[in-house]
């Protein structure tokens, strides 16, 4: 399963919409949408989102989007909409990050730390400069978080990680 935040725009559709605020999401709820049918369950709640589980993919959406229905929480897509927003907003992140990965864009830990720059994209790899010599990074690993390339992990992680393979 994939997790697939949903793009601004599509949380900007959603927190657009005109319903009942919704008192306090719990893990493990079913979501339903508009039309009564099941859309997922709730999967996490964290900083003001909600993760959903559709059971094909996992999406975030601000939590305020949720209200109360008749059979429980309520969002106003419907499973296959949600599925498919969610889908379009991966495919536009990847697109995004895939037009910033190029040689000597800086590439940011997760904590903020520049690791090092872009040497080149070879497949699902990321070759990063480092002060100590390059790294293949997975481009997996990569998300674009205000607008700066960023590995998610800690740059103590990162160093851990090398220190474990011998520096390479």
């Amino acid at each position: 399963m994939k997790f697939s935040p949903l793009a601004a725009a599509a949380a900007v559709a959603l927190a657009g919409l005109s319903v009942p605020a919704f008192a306090a999401p719990t893990v493990g709820a079913t979501v339903y949408g508009p039309d009564g049918s099941e859309v997922g369950k709730i999967e996490q709640v964290a900083g003001g989102n909600v993760v959903i589980d559709t059971g094909s993919i996992k999406a975030a959406i601000p939590a305020d989007t949720l209200s109360d229905g008749e059979k429980g929480p309520t969002i106003g897509w419907n499973k296959a909409e949600l599925e498919a927003a969610a889908g379009a907003a991966t495919a536009e992140a990847g697109a995004a990050l895939d037009t910033k990965l190029v040689a000597g864009t800086e590439v940011y830990s997760s904590d903020g730390i520049v690791l090092g720059k872009v040497n080149k994209v070879e497949g699902d790899l990321v070759v990063i400069d480092l002060k100590d010599g390059a790294t293949s990074l997975p481009k997996k690993q990569m998300a674009l978080q205000a607008d700066k390339v960023t590995f998610l992990a800690t740059a103590a992680d990162v160093e851990a990680a090398l220190a474990a393979q011998g520096g390479d």
